[in-house]
C-alpha cells in the first residue's frame, strides 16, 4: 500500500472571498459548525431544525413548507422541477444568463419539453416575451424563472412573473439561490409556487444546505398528476410525508449534515438580528459605494440602475486588460477572490460578490485599492 500524507488541507489559501458564493461568514457561524456531531433526530434535534425551518419562512415570506435538502442549490431546484412537473410536460424558462441555461438542462434531463423565454445575457427577461409565450401555447404547465441571474448580476421581474402564472393558471418555480436574504422577494404575495435557495450566499452561512419552500398551491399541483414524481431523494412528496409522519422526531427522510444545519441556524439568527430589510440595505448601499469607487477608475458596468442586483457587481474589462491575469494578481498577490465571466461573457467581465463579508467599505476598499494597483502597474 502506498504510503499517504494528508497536507493539503493545511496549504489551503483563504483569500477574501469576494466571489458570487461562496462567501466569508461570520466567527459565529464558524464557531457553530466546529462542534462534535449530533444526531439528525430526536427531540433536541427536531427544535433546532423547527427553528430554522420558521426563521426561513419568515425570510421567504411564506406560510409554505420549508424543507432542508443536503446540498448545493442546484440540490433544490433537480427536486422542484422533478416533484412539480412530469416527463412529456411543458415549461417556460427564463433564459437570459447562464444558470437560465442550465436550468433548461435540468428540465430537458427529467424529459420536460422547455420553451425558452429569451433575452440578451445582462437585459431582464420581457415580460410580453413571456405573456406571448403563454398566450400563444396553453399547453404550458408552469414557469421556472431565476430571480438572480448570477453570471450577470442582473434581476428578472419574478414578481410580475408570478402575476402572469395566476393568469394563466400555472405554477411558478423561482430560482432565488443567490438573492434570498440579499434582495426583496415576497413568495406569498408574488404567488411563487416553489422557491428555492442556498446557505452559502445572502443567508451567509457555509456551503451544503438548500433550503425549498413550497406552497399549498404546489402541494395541490403535484396531487393533481397522475404519475408520481419519479426518483427517492429529490421527491418532495417524500419530504412532506416524513414531516407529516416522523416530524416529531425526525423530520427529513436522510441524515442530515447536521453541523451544517446548525451554522445554518447560526446564521439565521445573524439575519433576524440585523433585521431582513436592513440586510439588504446594506447590500443595496455596499454595491452603490462600490460601483462609485469602479467607475471612478474607468470602468463600466455591465448591468447597471435598477436591473441590477445588489448581490454581485459585473464589470466590463478595460480593452487592454485580460481578465484572468487580474484574477490571479487579485489572488497571489492581494490574497483576494473574484470571479470572472461565464459562458459568453468569459472574456468580457469579472464579477464582486457583495454577500458575507464582502458586504462590507473594508472589502470593497481593499478591492479598489489593489485593482487602482494593478492598472498602474501592469496595463
Amino acid at each position: 500500500m502506498m504510503e499517504l500524507t494528508f497536507n493539503k488541507r493545511k496549504s489551503l489559501r483563504r483569500p477574501r472571498l469576494m466571489i458570487p458564493g461562496p462567501v466569508d461568514v461570520s466567527e459565529a457561524v464558524i464557531a457553530a459548525m466546529a462542534n462534535q456531531v449530533v444526531p439528525h433526530y430526536g427531540s433536541e434535534w427536531t427544535a433546532l431544525y423547527k427553528e430554522t425551518t420558521t426563521a426561513l419562512q419568515s425570510i421567504f415570506q411564506t406560510t409554505g413548507d420549508v424543507f432542508l435538502l443536503v446540498g448545493s442549490g442546484s440540490t433544490g431546484l433537480e427536486a422542484a422541477i422533478n416533484s412539480l412537473f412530469t416527463p412529456g410536460e411543458k415549461v417556460l424558462i427564463t433564459m437570459n444568463g447562464f444558470f437560465g441555461d442550465r436550468i433548461a438542462q435540468f428540465s430537458r434531463a427529467h424529459g420536460l419539453t422547455v420553451v425558452e423565454a429569451v433575452a440578451d445575457w445582462g437585459k431582464p427577461v420581457d415580460l410580453l416575451t413571456v405573456e406571448r409565450l403563454l398566450d400563444r401555447d396553453r399547453q404550458i404547465s408552469g414557469i421556472i424563472a431565476v430571480h438572480h441571474e448570477t453570471s450577470t448580476g442582473v434581476l428578472n421581474p419574478v414578481r410580475e412573473m408570478g402575476s402572469l402564472a395566476r393568469k394563466y393558471g400555472i405554477p411558478l418555480v423561482v430560482d432565488a439561490v443567490s438573492s434570498l436574504g440579499g434582495e426583496e422577494l415576497k413568495m406569498d404575495e408574488w404567488g411563487v409556487d416553489i422557491c428555492v435557495t442556498a446557505s452559502n450566499k445572502c443567508l451567509e452561512s457555509v456551503p451544503g444546505v438548500s433550503p425549498v419552500a413550497v406552497s399549498a398551491n404546489a402541494w395541490k399541483v403535484m396531487q393533481s398528476k397522475q404519475t408520481a414524481a419519479p426518483g427517492w431523494y429529490l421527491n418532495l412528496r417524500l419530504w412532506k410525508q416524513y414531516l407529516e409522519e416522523w416530524g416529531s422526531w425526525h423530520p427529513a427522510p436522510v441524515t442530515m449534515a447536521t453541523n451544517t444545519v446548525i451554522a445554518l441556524n447560526a446564521a439565521m439568527e445573524e439575519l433576524v438580528r440585523e433585521g431582513p430589510a436592513n440586510r439588504i440595505k446594506r447590500y443595496r448601499e455596499i454595491a452603490f459605494y462600490f460601483r462609485e469607487g469602479i467607475q471612478e477608475l474607468g470602468f463600466e458596468l455591465f448591468v447597471s440602475g435598477q436591473d441590477a442586483s445588489s448581490c454581485i457587481s459585473a464589470v466590463r474589462r478595460l480593452p487592454q486588460m485580460e481578465v484572468p491575469a487580474f484574477l490571479s494578481f487579485l489572488s497571489e498577490e492581494k490574497a483576494i477572490q473574484i470571479a470572472g465571466g461565464l459562458g459568453k461573457t468569459s472574456d468580457a467581465i469579472f464579477r464582486v460578490g457583495h454577500m458575507g463579508k464582502a458586504g462590507s467599505s473594508l472589502y470593497v476598499d481593499l478591492f479598489l485599492r489593489a485593482l487602482k494597483e494593478y492598472c498602474q502597474s501592469k496595463l
